[in-house]
């Protein structure tokens, strides 16, 4: 009796055998010998006695568990320090174990957690609190979570208050006459006691009490009877006969499961018209109200999932309902709703909603009179006798699966009704995007631009099989054009064929001009040393008939030499230079004047391609 006293007079229940474990690794930490590495170290010019570093800390518990990662051993040193055996001297706030020079000293034994089966008291932590408001206010000021503990005690230790205001000063006078390295061990040593104890708000309490149901040794465990056996017994005869299916059909039922209700899924398929949580618009909302008149497409094709999906939904048991009312047989859905209604009443109303229930669907005559058998009948019958919540439940599960399930709701997927709903429902669209980023859908293009398109593609591919375009080459507009070189061949050839070209410079006309490779060999020997001489870039011939030469190609390709003479606005000194200006205007057809005047200057030379 004495020893159950004192452990109610001290409040805590047996010690966690965890914090055995940890005080065993900390003694062996703080051993001379083998222990970590404790020694006098230099802190902004002020030397803390019995510190040791981070690193040292992390070797040592690598070395002693066999941890080959470091990140292992740090995470250990942390829980050592959120529990209260060892404590940072700088880092007031933080209890966490840094892996490099920062200074730690370990925790008086006294202040270990689960001392003496003891937690500090309020008494204590109000003389602490109070005795940092009577220091400097700049290193000992207390934060915004101690300040409001701080008024919660002054409230709940009235009578107490004045004795923990002169223990408070009699600290802060003795601290007073102490060595300035003595001050920071101390105010470190209480700030980490405190932490652990009260930690701040949001902060994990590593020391929070889990309570343990309690089994007296005293109380002697109950005999089993006969009954007790027999129960056991056709429990574990019923797990042997109950129903079980391999994992693949499991699994396979399930990803069916997924597909049906892929598209009612949010996560998996974009709500329309758009997402209210990142749109702001309450379309979606107002489309799917529990209650609309006219419900959307999506919304209706769900109700022929299954009857489950129909009646959870208010608008379709509305609909449905309105559909048996024109069946002339409601009395089921209203009969199987006050069932319903009945389950979510008040104790105090259930006898009177009972016969209110019985008298209108079930009695003899009953203006709503459901059809259910004999058997179940004189079941409901007894139930009648003690009235509850649960008195009719045979009779609705009988009409819901009978009734409703396997007759009314197949008659109702197959009705008319239900096709005009599917057929009425709305179709939310997509909301035009603000801009037009990402793929989207392009613009219809007006028809008579379509059948203008369509009217090139098949003129095109005609020409393509009579073979009008074989002159074209390399697929390019540039090709089209022609150059000023196949011109004047083409030119020539044609009045050795008595062939004229029109001057036209249609992508038609153009098509009919020869490649060079075309004409007959006997051109070959006397145009093309004059024509193709003049391909040869400014000083690039050094025999003497290269002036002959050259003048020889300009009667014949004056182009080449620059504008004709008679167009030419002034003379150039380099008469040996292409114009590049004229040159890439004959060439793209830029300069439909210079080519006529060019082709009708070749077409006249009669001495150029006789053979």
């Amino acid at each position: 009796m004495e020893a159950s006293a004192a452990d109610q007079g001290k409040g805590c229940t047996s010690r966690p055998l965890a914090f055995d474990k940890m005080e065993g690794l900390v003694r062996e930490m703080q051993d001379p010998e083998t222990g970590v590495p404790v020694r006098c170290q230099k802190l902004f010019l002020t030397s803390i006695p019995s510190a040791f570093m981070g690193y040292d800390l992390i070797e040592w518990l690598m070395d002693r568990l066999n941890i080959e990662e470091s990140v292992e051993a740090l995470h250990i040193g942390n829980l050592l320090c959120q529990y209260g055996y060892f404590f940072p001297v700088s880092d007031t706030k933080n209890l966490v174990v840094k892996d490099d020079s920062s200074l730690y000293r370990f925790q008086t034994p006294l202040y270990w957690p689960w001392q003496n089966n003891k937690m500090p008291d309020n008494v204590e932590y109000a003389i602490y609190l109070l005795k940092r408001t009577m220091r400097n206010k700049q290193r000992h000021g207390l934060e915004e979570y101690e300040m409001e503990a701080l008024n919660s005690l002054k409230s709940n230790l009235k009578n107490k208050w004045e004795c923990i205001t002169l223990q408070a000063d009699e600290q802060v006078k003795k601290a007073k006459g102490m060595k300035k390295c003595d001050k920071i061990v101390l105010d470190s040593q209480e700030r980490a006691f405190w932490r652990v104890n009260r930690p701040p708000p949001g902060f994990l309490n590593s020391l929070e009490y889990v309570p343990i149901p309690s089994r007296s040794r005293s109380s002697k465990p109950k005999k089993r009877s006969i009954e007790d056996v027999q129960r056991e017994v056709d429990f574990l005869r019923r797990c042997l006969d109950r129903t079980r299916i391999k994992m693949s059909v499991a699994l396979e039922s399930l990803m069916q499961y997924c597909e049906m209700f892929c598209e009612w899924d949010p996560m998996v398929t974009p709500p329309q018209p758009s997402n209210p949580w990142t749109s702001e618009d309450p379309s979606f909302w107002s489309i799917n109200s529990p209650i609309v008149e006219i419900p959307t497409e999506k919304r209706v094709r769900r109700w022929a999932i299954s009857m489950e999906e129909l009646v959870s939904d208010p608008t379709g048991l509305q609909e449905f309902t309105n559909y048996l009312r024109k069946e002339y047989s409601h009395e089921n859905i209203r009969f199987w709703l006050a069932v319903n209604s009945l389950r979510r009443s008040s104790q105090r109303e259930i006898p009177q909603r009972v016969k209110d229930i019985y008298s209108e669907f079930l009695a003899p005559g009953a203006p709503c009179e459901v059809n259910i058998d004999g058997k179940t009948m004189e079941r409901t019958q007894q139930e009648l006798k003690n009235p509850s919540r649960f008195t009719f439940d045979p009779a609705a599960e009988h009409v819901y699966t009978l009734l409703l399930k396997k007759d009314c709701y197949p008659r109702f997927r197959r009705s008319e009704m239900y096709k005009q709903l599917l057929a009425a429902g709305v179709q939310p669209s997509a909301k035009k995007r603000f801009f037009n980023f990402g793929p989207g859908k392009k613009k219809n293009q007006p028809q008579a631009l379509l059948q203008q398109q369509q009217s090139t593609a098949a003129s095109l591919s005609q020409q393509v099989q009579q073979g009008s375009l074989a002159g074209r080459r390399r697929g390019s507009d540039r090709s089209l054009s022609g150059s000023a070189h196949e011109l004047a061949v083409s030119g020539v050839r044609d009045k050795d064929l008595n062939r004229t070209v029109s001057h036209s410079h249609s992508q038609s006309n153009l098509s009919d001009i020869p490649y060079r490779g075309d004409l007959p060999p006997a051109c070959h020997s006397k145009v093309a040393p004059s024509i193709w001489s003049s391909l040869d870039p400014p000083g690039g011939s050094s025999d003497e008939g290269g002036g002959q030469a050259r003048s020889t190609a300009d009667d014949v390709c004056p182009w080449d030499s620059g504008p004709p003479r008679a167009l030419a606005p002034e003379p150039t000194s380099q008469v040996g230079r292409t114009s590049r200006k004229n040159s890439s205007q004959l060439d793209s057809g830029g300069s439909s004047s210079d080519i006529s005047i060019a082709i009708a200057e070749v077409s006249t030379h009669d001495g150029s391609c006789t053979p």
